[in-house]
């Protein structure tokens, strides 16, 4: 499909491990949204969370996807460190790391958005003027066996979260991101073969 696709869903979703592999399956550039943000302010999500607050956070994601929009291919002007100076026509290559592959300038992206995106302000029509937005789905459940012993999910609090907590978090999201293009169920799947099952979708379109 010649389009830009964007991966939404619930922290855990896989999206960024998916991200990454439909870029280089497709030859697509890839970006991870939160790489962006933490690139920009110079210290963690968590750390964004807990000296700013999560307003100033959602703010900073509204305007990281109205940049990203007006200029996808100045992606080194969202980088507070790496690679300042780099021309992506002169060197198509030069950086493939777990939250960002570059393969050329004139390239469609892949793009992994953090799980509260979709349900700030209108994020959500602007991720789907970007490009065809896909929701990879998972239960409470499952997401909870894939974060549990994760310490960085500021959302979820920081004296540890049940898996209750998710559910009711991924409620309040739920109708958001139903208003995805497609929705991807990755219950039982590997990364792997969710990256398979979208390309089965995207290729007959």
């Amino acid at each position: 499909m010649e389009n830009n696709v964007v991966l939404i869903g619930f922290m855990g979703a896989g999206k960024t491990e998916v991200g990454r592999l439909l870029a280089e399956k497709w030859g697509y550039n890839f970006v991870d949204l939160d790489y962006i943000a933490e690139s920009r302010e110079g210290m963690t999500i968590n750390e964004i969370f807990k000296q700013k607050g999560e307003a100033y956070f959602r703010d900073a994601e509204s305007k990281i996807l109205e940049d990203f929009k007006k200029n996808k291919n100045n992606i080194l002007s969202f980088l507070k460190e790496e690679k300042k100076g780099s021309d992506l026509k002169s060197d198509p290559f030069f950086l493939k790391s777990g939250n960002l592959i570059i393969n050329g300038e004139d390239k469609y992206w892949v793009i992994s958005t953090g799980g509260g995106m979709p349900v700030y302000k209108n994020n959500m029509e602007m991720l789907k003027k970007l490009g065809y937005v896909i929701y990879l789905k998972a239960g409470s459940k499952t997401i909870y066996q894939r974060i549990k012993t994760e310490k960085n999910r500021p959302v979820l609090g920081e004296n540890g979260f049940s898996e209750k907590d998710i559910k009711n978090r991924l409620l309040e999201r739920e109708r958001f991101y139903k208003k995805a293009d497609m929705i991807i169920y990755t219950e039982d799947l590997s990364p792997q073969g969710v990256a398979e099952e979208v390309s089965i979708f995207i290729s007959n379109l």
